[in-house]
């Protein structure tokens, strides 16, 4: 049985995230030929091959997000309660795989946590430790609630492919 949510924590070091920041603080999406998008689909097709099994054609380097949250911005309300899944292409391709990337570390927000429901109602949450990469079913409801102190980063995105059968 496979589970709705993976993550790995992939160690990436402090540098490295600065690297990402820097690349990404005036362009808040990233290139198709930015070197993330190999890291990013490592971890995706890992979760995939371990956990998921899913038919999936391509990472979509379109939708992958550069987010921060701040505290007391007017838009930093929690997010409700969604899920990705959505047809997104021209080929009729569905978000199959969402990920999320912590680039914050533990210390530096308060609040702002990634949040889950299982099948059966319950809530779960997804580590906070900088580095770790959640790769969730597009199809798992999820929110990321209020920043309260300080300021929260993160990457997302989506891995495509064909309509369920």
């Amino acid at each position: 049985m496979a589970f709705q949510t993976t993550w790995y924590f992939s160690d990436l070091p402090k540098e490295a995230i600065e690297i990402i920041e820097k690349d990404l603080e005036n362009d808040f999406i990233i290139s198709d030929n930015h070197w993330l998008n190999g890291f990013l689909l490592h971890y995706v097709e890992r979760a995939n091959r371990e956990n998921f099994l899913y038919d999936l054609s391509h990472l979509d380097s379109s939708s992958i997000k550069f987010k921060i949250n701040d505290e007391g911005e007017s838009y930093n309300k929690p997010i409700a309660w969604h899920c990705d899944s959505k047809p997104v292409d021209d080929d009729n391709n569905i978000c199959k795989l969402s990920f999320i990337i912590q680039l914050s570390d533990v210390d530096d927000y308060e609040g702002g946590n990634v949040q889950f429901l299982d099948e059966g109602g319950g809530k779960y949450y997804m580590p906070r430790q900088r580095g770790c990469i959640g790769v969730f079913d597009s199809r798992t409801q999820h929110r990321v609630q209020k920043v309260t102190k300080r300021r929260r980063k993160s990457l997302i995105g989506f891995c495509l492919g064909p309509q369920w059968t």
